[in-house]
C-alpha cells in the first residue's frame, strides 16, 4: 500500500527504531481483515495563522471542492468548486495555496484572485514558510518516488530542494523542513521524521519507527516539540498519532478512526478527519487526544 492511500480515494539516529514499541491497532469490528471499510468526505483540513478558520476538502460528488468553516464550526461555505487539496495558508491568514489539476494554486480566502503558479507537472502537498517568502511542497515522479521542492513566491519559479521526503512542514522556531522519508526492508516500512535545514541541506533524524502500516500526514507542532501523523494499518481503521520528542515517545489518540491531522496555531488542539465508516467528516480535539467534538457534518 503506497503513502498516498487517501489521494488515491479523491483523484483515481535510528537507534530509535522501534517497531515493538508501537502498540498494535485492535482489528475493527464487522468486516473481515483486509475488508475495512473507511469514510473520508470532508479531508485535508489546515488551520489558519490567526486561528478562527480551517480550510479543508471535500470529495462528495455532489459538492465537491475547497471549503472554509469556522473554528467553532459554523458558517460553511465552498470557496473553491471541483478539484483542491492539501490547503496551506499564508502567515496573514489571507492566501490559501492548494493542489490541483497536477500543479499548485493560490487564492484569496474571500474568493478572488485564483492563480496557477509555475510549479512542475505533479506538484501537491504544498506547506507555506513562516516568513511568507516560499513553499515547500512534494514533486511525485512515481507512485513510490517523491522529492521535496521550494517555490519561491517573489520571483515565482521552483526548483529542487532534496531528492527525497514528502508530507513537509516548516519548524516555525529553527527554519527546518520536516518531511517523512521511508525505506523498505522486507514487509515492513522504516520511517524517519527528517529536519532538513534549507541552506545547508544537511537532515537530522528526529525519530525513526518500523510499521507494516502507512505512515502519512507528518506536521510537526508550532513548538516544535511534537509531531503528527496518520497511521493505517492493511486491515485495520487508521488512526491519529502524535510523537514527543520528550521521552521519546509515539502516543495514539484517536481509536475510533482517525486520519488528516492538522495542528491548530497554538498547538493546543487537532482537527482531524473521523474516518470511521458512516462518518468522513472533521473533528476537533485536544492536543492529548481528549475533549473530541464534531466540527463538520458531511
Amino acid at each position: 500500500m503506497s503513502f498516498n492511500f487517501l489521494e488515491r480515494f479523491l483523484v483515481g539516529g535510528l537507534s530509535a527504531l522501534f517497531l515493538a514499541s508501537i502498540p498494535a491497532c485492535t482489528s475493527a469490528s464487522g468486516p473481515e481483515a483486509g475488508t475495512v471499510e473507511e469514510s473520508y468526505w470532508h479531508i485535508r483540513p489546515s488551520w489558519s495563522p490567526d486561528g478562527t478558520l480551517i480550510a479543508y476538502t471535500v470529495t462528495l460528488p455532489s459538492s465537491p471542492g475547497v471549503y472554509l468553516v469556522d473554528s467553532s464550526g459554523a458558517n460553511v461555505h465552498r470557496l473553491v468548486e471541483g478539484e483542491g487539496i492539501g490547503t496551506t495558508w499564508s502567515p496573514d491568514s489571507r492566501w490559501i495555496a492548494f493542489s490541483r489539476a497536477g500543479g499548485l494554486c493560490k487564492i484569496k480566502i474571500n474568493g478572488d484572485s485564483l492563480t496557477e503558479l509555475s510549479t512542475p507537472v505533479g506538484a501537491i502537498r504544498p506547506a507555506w514558510s513562516p516568513a511568507g517568502r516560499q513553499l515547500a511542497f512534494v514533486l511525485r515522479n512515481s507512485p513510490d518516488l517523491t522529492a521535496v521542492w521550494l517555490y519561491d513566491i517573489a520571483i515565482g519559479s521552483a526548483s529542487q530542494l532534496v531528492s527525497f521526503g514528502d508530507y513537509p512542514s516548516w519548524n516555525a522556531l529553527t527554519g527546518e523542513l520536516v518531511a517523512l522519508d521511508v525505506q523498505y526492508s522486507g514487509g515492513t516500512a522504516v520511517y524517519r521524521f527528517l529536519a532538513i535545514d534549507v541552506t545547508s541541506l544537511s537532515d537530522r533524524t528526529l525519530a525513526a519507527f518500523g510499521s507494516t502500516s502507512d505512515c502519512a500526514f507528518v506536521s510537526i507542532s508550532p513548538d516544535g516539540s511534537a509531531i503528527l501523523y496518520g497511521l493505517k494499518p492493511p486491515d485495520d481503521l487508521a488512526q491519529v498519532w502524535k510523537y514527543e520528542s520528550a521521552g521519546n515517545r509515539h502516543i495514539r489518540l484517536t481509536d475510533d478512526g482517525g486520519d488528516n491531522p492538522a495542528w491548530s496555531p497554538d498547538g493546543s488542539k487537532i482537527v482531524y478527519t473521523r474516518t470511521a465508516r458512516g462518518d468522513g467528516g472533521l473533528w476537533i480535539m485536544n492536543a492529548d487526544g481528549s475533549g473530541k467534538r464534531r466540527l463538520t457534518q458531511p
